[in-house]
């Protein structure tokens, strides 16, 4: 089992995901953070939530009283960014990564995937017309 991101929109309180495994924004997040704070001035790994991770690799975590999943624990307590500000975000990113031509990897380069899973989350954080919606990347297994 591959740990991967997913994309997230919380909109009056209700988590959607996009559901689409982004293992390349994962294994080159490090990387992906420095460029989006030079890019953005914004920090990737600022709204990349780690709930659900949590707790699935927990020995005897419970969800609180009420909750029936990790999407509501992370709409209450999780990283998120507004949308608005995330589609920015991701758009300078992507920006420079394509203008400079990016390496992601030393043995095989990723950059082709980081691109498609970028503009991937591009497109699903600019899905939304709600002005308070608010965006994350949550880490899932």
């Amino acid at each position: 089992m591959s740990t991967v991101l997913w994309a997230n929109l919380l909109i009056d309180g209700e988590v959607s995901s996009d559901e689409s495994d982004k293992a390349a924004l994962h294994r080159h997040a490090d990387k992906l953070d420095g460029i989006f704070q030079r890019a953005a001035g914004v920090s990737l790994l600022s709204f990349c939530d780690s709930t659900d991770l949590e707790y699935n690799l927990g020995d005897d975590e419970e969800l609180p009283e009420g909750m029936t999943s990790t999407n509501q624990v992370m709409a209450l307590s999780g990283k998120w960014i507004a949308a608005t500000e995330a589609v920015r975000a991701i758009t300078a990113a992507l920006a420079e990564i394509e203008a400079r031509k990016i390496r992601f990897g030393l043995l095989r380069n990723d950059h082709d995937a980081v691109v498609a899973e970028l503009k991937e989350s591009l497109a699903y954080a600019g899905s939304t017309q709600a002005p308070d919606a608010r965006f994350n990347f949550s880490i899932v297994m």
